[in-house]
């Protein structure tokens, strides 16, 4: 069986908004999630385990452990709904992989009842264009796309978003539920807190809760120590005769 699912505890959540940051690129969205679930005080429910993560298993100080989604939830200062957190230790290693392990991530969201999913992810652009990019991002229907807008994100206009950090609020969409991606601009790395922390930001400000951001450089120094590989190498958007990539 390709996924299985191991509920820690089933909480009673109200309206709740769903909001991912898996790995990939400088590892912005993961950072944000992870540090959300920190300064939240979330409480992790779920875990998913899948056949379409990659060959690896995570060690920390000679203790292995499978990859894994992880579901966290909470209640942000200022939102009156419940939030839910998801990251993972890795994406699914093949197109097909992504697909399956979306469908299995919001099959969960539907469980309980979201009709909002956000992700958060990375924009490559070189080193003068990100003095002139903020937050840039996308959103599935035309009332999000206002909100995005109003709240200074600025709107892509080109290029593909590539991963699940993508697919997550385009294949929520097709279920009914609305989505929307935040990018920040990196140029690129291992790990870009800067840009985690625009990131932030943006989404406290599209969902409108409160958000302290003093301690994500600690934040970033630890996580640093347990990101696995990358999946798949970044691309580079500099050729012209290449389309603009974002994850």
């Amino acid at each position: 069986m390709p996924t299985r699912l191991r509920y820690l505890r089933r909480p009673r959540l109200k309206e709740p908004v769903l909001v991912a940051g898996l790995p990939g690129i400088a590892n912005v969205g993961k950072l944000a999630l992870e540090y959300l679930v920190h300064k939240l005080a979330a409480e992790k429910f779920l875990e998913l385990y899948s056949d379409y993560f990659p060959e690896w298993v995570i060690q920390d100080e000679g203790l292995v452990s499978p990859l894994k989604v992880d579901f966290f939830h909470c209640r942000p200062e200022g939102l009156k709904q419940d939030m839910i957190l998801v990251t993972a230790d890795a994406q699914a290693a093949t197109s097909t992989g992504q697909y399956a392990l979306t469908d299995d991530l919001l099959d969960v969201a539907a469980r309980h009842g979201v009709k909002v999913v956000g992700s958060m992810a990375a924009y490559v652009v070189s080193a003068e264009e990100r003095r002139v990019y903020g937050v840039v991002g996308a959103a599935s229907d035309a009332s999000l796309i206002k909100v995005l807008s109003q709240s200074g994100v600025r709107l892509l206009n080109n290029g593909v978003i590539v991963g699940m950090n993508g697919m997550i609020p385009v294949m929520a969409s097709r279920r009914g539920m609305r989505g929307f991606c935040l990018l920040g601009v990196t140029e690129g790395g291992v790990l870009d807190a800067g840009a985690a922390a625009a990131v932030l930001r943006s989404l406290a400000t599209v969902l409108n809760f409160k958000l302290e951001l003093k301690d994500l450089e600690q934040q970033a120094k630890k996580l640093a120590k347990l990101t696995p590989p990358a999946p798949v190498p970044e691309i580079n958007i500099g050729a012209e005769e290449e389309p603009s990539y974002i994850r």
